[in-house]
């Protein structure tokens, strides 16, 4: 039997701190928005505050030896890759989690599209994004709200589909779950549904601290997603 801790949480709008960083990366790397587009972004703000409704769910495991390109949870493998496993070594944990902007942001998504004003589409899929992101950011301060005071280091979060971590991998990190977290559809194809969502692992333990993250350790240049690249 899994030995596992898990909790789940519908986050209010307020909670969320929406980084423009995310918001202007899904638009494209140096994209820049106008000042019209800007006012759409808030409008589209308000509209999403009294109907999105974000949710999350992570679960604490025990950690099994792991090697140097995956970790072990729950009596299964996850082969997360050269470039991610060196952070996730030393765990004594390991927490998987779901963060999703939801399926009412969803819906109105669809019904943006069907309107066929194709700016505020344009618009709401990047600020979906940023929903997702902004929702990771609160599981794992919620994650350190529970072992920070243990005298525990946390790891920065880490997802299937970058770094080296095949996407393929979403469906054991999925069946370690309970069945369709925070509402959360996995394809056979491994996408999730609703689209904006987050899938990941955060290492726990005496060991753990943070390191280089993301783009920083990877050296998949021609990723759209390079924040390296807004610094230039």
């Amino acid at each position: 039997m899994m030995n596992r801790e898990i909790y789940q949480y519908e986050l209010p709008w307020n909670a969320l701190q929406l980084n423009s960083e995310d918001i202007y990366l899904s638009m494209g790397v140096g994209y820049v928005p106008d000042e019209e587009m800007l006012k759409q972004l808030d409008l589209l703000k308000k509209e999403i505050a009294v109907r999105c409704r974000p949710h999350c769910l992570y679960a604490f495991f025990e950690a099994s030896p792991a090697t140097k390109n995956h970790i072990g949870i729950g009596g299964m493998e996850l082969h997360t890759g050269t470039v991610i496993t060196p952070y996730l070594l030393d765990a004594d944990q390991y927490v998987l989690f779901i963060a999703t902007a939801g399926q009412e942001f969803e819906q109105f998504q669809h019904e943006v599209k069907s309107s066929g004003d194709i700016l505020r589409e344009f618009l709401l899929d990047s600020l979906g994004s940023a929903i997702a992101e902004a929702v990771v950011r609160e599981v794992c301060s919620k994650v350190e709200s529970h072992v920070l005071p243990l005298g525990y280091g946390v790891s920065h979060p880490y997802s299937p589909g970058y770094c080296g971590w095949h996407v393929t991998q979403q469906k054991f990190l999925f069946s370690l779950l309970p069945e369709q977290p925070c509402g959360v559809l996995l394809s056979e194809s491994s996408l999730m549904s609703p689209i904006k969502s987050v899938s990941g692992v955060i290492a726990v333990g005496e060991r753990i601290v943070k390191r280089k993250y993301g783009c920083e350790l990877c050296g998949k240049i021609d990723c759209y997603k390079n924040r390296n690249k807004l610094k230039k």
